[in-house]
C-alpha cells in the first residue's frame, strides 16, 4: 500500500508568511501606539480642563482666594519660569501659584494643592476644600497618564499658574516634581483666559 505524502508548508512559505507578519507589525504597533498616547493626552487634557474650571470658579467667587491667588509680592513673580507659547511661539513668564501630585496613590495621601509659596496658602486651602481630595472622591483617581515625548519619562506632578505679562490667562500644567523646590512645569495642557479676574493685564 502506497504512503501518501504528508501535506505542510514549506520553509520558503514559512519565512514568507513570517516576513509578512513581522511588516504588518511594523505598521500596526506604532500606530496602535500613536492611539494609546492620543488617549491618555485626552484624559489629561479633560481633567486640566476640569481644574481649570474649578480655579476659575473660585477665582470669581471668592476674594480672598482670588488676591492670594495673584499675590505679587512672591519671589516666582519677580523671576517667572520662562515658557514658549505653543501657537504663537511667543516668550511669556509663568508665574506658578500650585502644585498637584500626579501619581497614583490609592488613598488619596498627598493629594492636596500645595502652594509655591506661603502667600498662596490661602488659596490653595480654598481650593483642596472646593475640589475635595478625600479618599472617597474621584478627584484622586487624577493621575497623569501621559509622558514627555522627548524622555519618554512619565509626568508626575500637575500645576496652575498664570502668565505675567497677561495674568487673566490661567494655565494648567504637567511636568516633573523631582526638579527644584515645586518642581518643572515641562508641557501646558489648558490655557483660558480668565474674564473674571481683577488684575489687571501687563
Amino acid at each position: 500500500m502506497r504512503k501518501e505524502r504528508q501535506k505542510g508548508f514549506t520553509l520558503i512559505e514559512l519565512i514568507v508568511v513570517i516576513a509578512i507578519i513581522g511588516i504588518l507589525a511594523g505598521i500596526l504597533v506604532p500606530t496602535m501606539m500613536g492611539y494609546v498616547r492620543k488617549s491618555k493626552r485626552a484624559a489629561d487634557v479633560s481633567n486640566a480642563r476640569g481644574i481649570h474650571t474649578d480655579v476659575l470658579d473660585l477665582l470669581l467667587e471668592n476674594d480672598e482666594a482670588h488676591d492670594s491667588f495673584y499675590d505679587k509680592n512672591v519671589p516666582n513673580y519677580s523671576s517667572p519660569e520662562t515658557k514658549t507659547d505653543a501657537i504663537s511661539g511667543e516668550s511669556y513668564g509663568l508665574v506658578v501659584v500650585a502644585y498637584l501630585d500626579g501619581t497614583s496613590r490609592a488613598d488619596g495621601s498627598g493629594k492636596v494643592w500645595t502652594e509655591v509659596d506661603s502667600r498662596h496658602h490661602e488659596f490653595c486651602d480654598l481650593i483642596n476644600s472646593r475640589m475635595d481630595y478625600s479618599a472617597s472622591n474621584s478627584n484622586i483617581k487624577m493621575k497623569i497618564k501621559s509622558n514627555s515625548a522627548k524622555s519618554g519619562e512619565d509626568y508626575n506632578r500637575w500645576f496652575v499658574g498664570y502668565r505675567k505679562e497677561r495674568p487673566s490667562t490661567v494655565e494648567v500644567w504637567v511636568g516633573d516634581g523631582s526638579h527644584g523646590a515645586g518642581g518643572d512645569p515641562q508641557l501646558c495642557l489648558y490655557t483660558q483666559i480668565n474674564k473674571t479676574t481683577n488684575s489687571s493685564d501687563g
